[in-house]
């Protein structure tokens, strides 16, 4: 399992859209303001909401749709 908390990753949509950064901590980011939260193999709204699990970057809902990929920078 990747760590995300100890790098920079940029996080898109499956069609290359740019969503945010991950930079160095649990978040993902779009400027100033946060939309994410990684927890682990999985990813949440800032509100805390279920978003996917990740797996080898590419985050998944419960149905099996692709909803982001994230990258290393």
């Amino acid at each position: 399992m990747v760590d995300y908390s100890k790098g920079r990753y940029s996080v898109r949509t499956p069609d290359g859209g740019f969503i945010g950064l991950i930079d160095e901590d649990e978040f993902v980011r779009n400027g100033l303001s946060l939309l994410y939260r990684v927890d682990g193999d999985e990813l949440y709204e800032v509100a805390g909401r279920f978003v996917g699990h990740i797996e080898d970057g590419v985050v998944r809902a419960t149905s099996g749709e692709v909803k982001f990929i994230i990258e290393a920078e």
